[in-house]
């Protein structure tokens, strides 16, 4: 007897193959029951095994597609250059996706002071608690929604500066720090993945079974001090991570 998987495997390699290409419908569950001679519970086992790997999505009044895949923007150690973004350069976010041939936005959620949460706290080496500047914002690519970015700044470093306002100005908030006087020297990285909450998922509009992928990034000054902590969280199906670096001694 046939199996879902089976039925599964065989749709996967024809999407695989392009045999079905993006937003191409799927045979019907009337007609995949006929081609295997499975039960239709079956045939929905495998179109819901295939929707839980983001192969494919179901359309009201249409049936199964195949889930078309957005271009992936790439990120890399170069996206910081001080080049792209000090003087009158461009944001980092906008300069790296028009290289891709991407265009992209961003949407203020909130700007305010609020108290650190634990993860900022102890990457600003502070207090959990102290009150911070955070800028949440979300970012589109191609309109689609990529990512949900907090950036967190020490008060001091921000008052008075355009990292305040809604819109940071040429180069944003890298190029508004050393304006302060300061000079960045390094950046830090995490990066996980996991499984988006029901609130994430809304929020990037994605496809039951996309995961999302947790990058923290902390940003230095030349002296060694922390002076931005992000928190983001991306569309795992619109993010490639590309380093190219020399081999330490």
């Amino acid at each position: 007897m046939v199996s879902y998987r089976q039925i599964g495997d065989d749709l996967r390699k024809m999407i695989e193959s392009g045999e079905y290409g993006p937003r191409a419908l799927l045979p019907s569950l009337t007609e995949l029951t006929q081609r295997y001679g499975v039960a239709r519970n079956t045939a929905t086992q495998a179109l819901k095994a295939l929707e839980q790997e983001g192969l494919i999505q179901s359309i009201s009044g249409r049936g199964w597609i195949v889930r078309p895949r957005p271009r992936p923007r790439r990120h890399g150690i170069d996206r910081y250059s001080r080049s792209r973004w000090s003087g009158d350069g461009q944001a980092i976010l906008i300069v790296e996706t028009a290289r891709q041939g991407l265009t992209a936005r961003q949407e203020i959620r909130e700007l305010a002071e609020v108290p650190a949460p634990e993860s900022v706290a102890d990457r600003l080496d502070i207090p959990v608690g102290t009150v911070v500047w955070v800028r949440r914002r979300t970012t589109f690519i191609d309109d689609r929604p990529h990512q949900l970015a907090d950036s967190y700044y020490p008060l001091d470093l921000v008052k008075g500066t355009r990292i305040r306002k809604e819109n940071t100005g040429p180069g944003g908030s890298y190029a508004r720090l050393e304006e302060t006087g300061l000079r960045l020297g390094e950046i830090e990285e995490e990066i996980s993945a996991r499984m988006p909450t029901s609130k994430e998922a809304t929020a990037l509009t994605l496809p039951a079974g996309t995961p999302v992928v947790d990058l923290i990034r902390t940003t230095f000054d030349a002296t060694g001090r922390p002076v931005e902590v992000m928190l983001a969280v991306l569309a795992s199906d619109m993010s490639t991570f590309a380093y190219r670096f020399p081999i330490p001694d």
